[in-house]
């Protein structure tokens, strides 16, 4: 695969830099940076060359710049910088034959050939629905998920459920109360049952204690008990997979804490061989350093049955000698910081050389969530609401004229999913953020349906081009996309392929989403051009050389969108 574009003059500006200074490629590297926009594309400060030569940095650059000579590049001094504009040809040419060769795949790399990640992701507990809070853990995971793949990364998505412990002993103690036998498999009815046992169980120390002891037959491996754990545990599957299926989430495998039964015995074993463990108070704990007031690992309970900690010390172990990965993710809320610190701190205690390669992708809480129908934040009623409310929109707009689609209902699904999922996306996952039903579903301002529309736009006027005669595209013709927003919009599209492999190292996604939103704002500034300039039109009848560039450059703009949204998990409608 070739070297994306702007990576490709960054070298070449780095490698000439390097040559004047001289100075070792790397560390002008380390310094080079992108330029404000109105000063060119890259930057390089002489402040660190300038004090080994003992020379003003400004009178060091106005030295270097005149010695570079970079193809496609225009290099300046300005005070102590010095700056490098890309001319528009070669540059414009290489960005839409880039888009064009990779199509679909646009912005994917191989920087991750031959390394495997394994993400955990979404995990729901089962007999209980999938809430609203999901849908962070849920999103973020696939949009990594997809990022990673795009590198060349070989990505093990597992969905690490919730299907074991003493919660589960709830449902099961409350369905012996208030559950129909006839309904086992009914998701709607085991969630109203957990409700009442979970009330119950605050009212009544002795049903809490019930719950405790069904858990203790489960693990003890007792049939009666592991016959209707099943049965709860496959109703819940076919619940969750069918939301997932709507959301187009796909894992590779569905293994709860449940997989790890029998397994954890060894790894209390190599635990006490290497760190050590000790009783305290009935309880056995790993035998850590702790901080005052910091609560100690626990590996078992007084009664003997294991924990969260216990079952993530053997999936990681698991997971590490099944797939021998180079990352793993656990995409987990930030309030979980201190257990995964602990449990990769017990793991390198361990001797585990590849503890350092696992990483908590920690995020924020989701504030103001409501639905027409009150407070319950079930994310399947959530993403019906969001249709619901999506529908009327595009109703309204087909009756404007703004929105030209037969079939409606299929576009309020796709735009409603998309405002849910980009509306989480666009938030840097470690921060908190305020749900808003408006504001997601508005179709200006920074929210997927805004992307989605400038897609479909994109995608109209390349339909609307095809009825009509155009010149056939050659390279040259992209020296024609003179117009500042015309050069704006194709440095957007070049920055993809770079701005993936960051979101990769980052285990961030909102810098593709954030990116999204500047380009849909930049194509709108540039089509719209020619409501005032006849001449600025895309669709020009007079210069068909300059028309065949800009439909080109809407070509590689759509493809951008497409690549983009595709990434993030959000539907890219044709028509809208």
């Amino acid at each position: 695969m070739t070297t994306p574009v702007l990576q490709n003059y960054r070298q070449k500006f780095a490698k000439a830099l390097s040559l004047a200074l001289p100075s070792p490629l790397a560390e002008v590297e380390k310094f080079l940076k992108p330029a404000e926009e109105v000063h060119g594309d890259f930057t390089l400060p002489m402040f660190a060359w300038a004090k080994q030569a003992k020379k003003n940095p400004a009178q060091l650059a106005s030295e270097i710049a005149p010695q570079l000579a970079v193809e496609g590049m225009e290099v300046k001094a300005l005070g102590p910088y010095v700056n490098a504009r890309l001319l528009p040809m070669p540059f414009g040419a290489e960005v839409l034959l880039s888009t064009r060769q990779q199509g679909a795949h646009y912005g994917s790399g191989t920087s991750g050939a031959g390394k495997t990640v394994v993400i955990d992701f979404s995990s729901p507990n089962i007999a209980k629905p999938i809430a609203f809070h999901h849908i962070r853990s849920t999103v973020i995971g696939n949009a990594l998920a997809n990022l990673h793949r795009s590198q060349g990364w070989k990505v093990v998505g597992i969905n690490y459920l919730g299907d074991w412990g003493k919660q589960f002993g709830l449902v099961a103690a409350g369905f012996a109360l208030f559950g129909d036998n006839t309904q086992k498999h009914n998701m709607r009815h085991l969630v109203d049952v957990y409700v009442k046992a979970n009330a119950k169980a605050e009212e009544e120390p002795a049903f809490d204690d019930k719950a405790r002891a069904f858990f203790a037959r489960m693990e003890a491996g007792e049939a009666e008990a592991l016959a209707l754990w099943r049965e709860f545990r496959e109703a819940s599957l076919v619940d969750f997979k069918a939301l997932y299926a709507r959301l187009g989430i796909h894992f590779d495998a569905y293994e709860g804490e449940s997989f790890y039964q029998g397994k954890m015995d060894k790894v209390i074993e190599d635990i006490s061989n290497s760190l050590g463990t000790r009783v305290s108070q009935g309880a056995l704990i790993a035998n850590l350093p702790y901080a005052d007031g910091e609560p100690p690992v626990l590996l078992k309970k007084n009664d003997g049955s294991t924990l969260y900690a216990t079952r993530d010390l053997a999936a990681a172990v698991d997971r590490f000698e099944r797939f021998g990965f180079d990352k793993s993710l656990y995409v987990v809320a930030a309030d979980q910081s201190l257990h995964f610190r602990q449990v990769f701190s017990v793991l390198e205690k361990m001797g585990k050389p590849w503890a350092h390669h696992l990483s908590h992708v920690a995020f924020g809480r989701v504030h103001g969530m409501s639905t027409r129908k009150g407070q319950l934040h079930l994310l399947s009623e959530v993403l019906d609401e969001a249709q619901s409310r999506a529908l009327e929109k595009v109703r309204e707009n087909i009756s404007q004229g703004k929105i030209h689609t037969h079939t409606p209902e299929a576009l309020a699904e796709q735009i409603g999913l998309g405002a849910i999922v980009f509306g989480d996306l666009k938030n840097r996952r470690t921060t908190d953020y305020v749900f808003d039903w408006e504001e997601v579903l508005s179709f200006e301002g920074h929210t997927g349906v805004y992307v989605q529309y400038a897609y479909a736009r994109a995608s109209a006027i390349l339909q609307k081009a095809a009825t009509t005669p155009s010149a056939p595209f050659e390279d040259t013709c992209a020296g024609e996309l003179g117009l500042p927003e015309e050069q704006s919009l194709l440095r957007w599209v070049a920055k993809l392929p770079e701005l993936i492999q960051e979101a990769v190292e980052q285990n961030e996604p909102s810098f593709v989403a954030r990116w999204l939103l500047d380009g849909a704002a930049a194509f709108s500034r540039w089509y719209t051009l020619g409501n005032q300039d006849r001449s600025k039109r895309v669709l020009l009848e007079d210069n068909p050389r300059l028309r065949s560039a800009r439909l080109a450059l809407v070509e590689a703009t759509r493809t951008a969108l497409g690549s983009g949204l595709g990434l993030l998990g959000v539907a890219a409608p044709q028509n809208m």
